[in-house]
């Protein structure tokens, strides 16, 4: 049971990979991160490339308090966004979804996600969305 973050930038606008992921990871793991690992997504399309993003897919524990004090800090780094935030407890459950990863997922799956948006009941996962927006 816990909150799982993707955090993305693009390496075209980053100035240097390795600082500002070792700065993101400190401050992940002084918020509370369990657990954290990188992943490198490139697109492309003949010669260009569209998309050459780090994601940086972040878990922390059940209390809110550290996830919201952690997007405070994503929301004050330009280089630095959002692109989902879930929670998971057996059945993962998207709580956001950035634009960009919206457009990315599969057309059932973002209807299914925008039907569920509306419904979402919990108190904690009002507050994660609350410090999003």
């Amino acid at each position: 049971m816990s909150y799982r973050l993707e955090v993305a930038f693009n390496l075209r606008h980053a100035g240097s990979l390795t600082e500002l992921r070792d700065e993101v990871m400190l401050i992940a793991e002084n918020y509370g991160c369990e657990h954290s690992y990188i992943d490198i997504e490139f697109q492309g399309r003949r010669r260009t490339v569209m998309r050459n993003h780090v994601v940086m897919i972040l878990y922390f524990p059940e209390d809110p308090k550290r996830v919201i004090n952690f997007l405070n800090f994503i929301k004050k780094n330009r280089q630095l966004y959002i692109e989902s935030i879930g929670f998971d407890n057996c059945t993962f459950t998207l709580l956001y979804a950035s634009k960009l990863y919206l457009n990315m997922m599969d057309k059932y799956k973002k209807k299914e996600y925008l039907e569920n948006k509306k419904n979402i009941k919990n108190e904690d996962f009002k507050k994660i969305i609350k410090a999003i927006s």
